[in-house]
């Protein structure tokens, strides 16, 4: 969707007027000027979801055109998307689940809004294995002490030896940055796609209780408000996918080229 699109969004609007509502609450009793500041916090989180959702739309048609490439069966990568797609899933099933009226529209707008943030996962699980490969090409074992050894000779070297030990240093010291570099956006984006997919399975957990409450005992006041709330704290968990992806990808542009296959 067109930005102006994503600004009429009715679930935009929800999630909105529910942090504005929230932020008028919590100031009314003070002296606070309760009703600019709800105001503002509802403009803002509209203006996020809509400048998110744009964002995502243009990733999506990026993703049309070509397929995103799994993570390898038994990666870690693999485990967390694996992981994710299931509480997608049971996201799904919980929406078709809730019936009809505003609150059945809260649920299906959260579990959108729960397959969205799975697309941006997929993409993150593409670029761990993207990493995973640029990290075999230039991590090997003793690179630390081939360094320390060539500095020790060019030490004791005469000038004339010493410049060329000292270029075949900084050529491995070279090669040991982009490996730290590659093996800290692997924990990165490791660290993210866990945080991420425990998130989905959280959501899940509250949305069904949410549910259970609203349908059985009636004891929550208003249902989809609860749901907006739940479902908003996808939209900073896909702003840290969008943060993360960048790191790898600086990463990735400092490590070497594929080598041709001589086959």
């Amino acid at each position: 969707m067109s930005l102006s699109e994503e600004l009429r969004d009715p679930w935009g609007l929800l999630v909105a007027g529910v942090s504005g509502g929230m932020a008028w609450a919590l100031l009314a009793a003070t002296a606070a000027p309760a009703v600019p500041v709800g105001v503002a916090v509802g403009v803002t989180v509209l203006g996020v979801k809509a400048v998110s959702g744009v964002l995502l739309n243009r990733d999506r048609k990026a993703d049309a055109a070509g397929p995103v490439e799994r993570p390898p069966r038994g990666s870690a990568a693999d485990s967390w998307l694996r992981r994710a797609e299931a509480a997608v899933q049971e996201l799904g099933d919980l929406a078709a689940s809730a019936g009809t009226g505003v609150l059945a529209a809260s649920v299906g707008g959260a579990a959108r809004e729960a397959r969205d943030t799975l697309t941006a996962l997929s993409r993150l699980g593409a670029q761990a294995t993207a990493v995973e490969r640029a990290l075999a090409r230039v991590d090997a074992p003793g690179l630390d002490a081939d360094v320390a050894r060539l500095c020790e000779a060019a030490r004791r070297a005469p000038p004339g030896v010493r410049q060329e030990i000292d270029r075949s240093a900084a050529a491995i010291s070279d090669r040991i940055a982009v490996r730290d570099r590659l093996r800290a956006a692997r924990e990165t984006v490791l660290a993210r796609m866990q945080s991420v997919t425990l998130g989905l399975e959280g959501l899940v957990a509250r949305l069904a209780e949410v549910l259970a409450l609203a349908q059985t005992t009636g004891r929550i006041d208003d249902p989809a408000a609860e749901v907006a709330e739940l479902a908003g704290e996808l939209e900073g968990l896909r702003a840290g996918l969008t943060e993360t992806e960048v790191v790898s990808r600086g990463a990735l542009a400092a490590a070497p080229p594929v080598a041709p296959d001589p086959g």
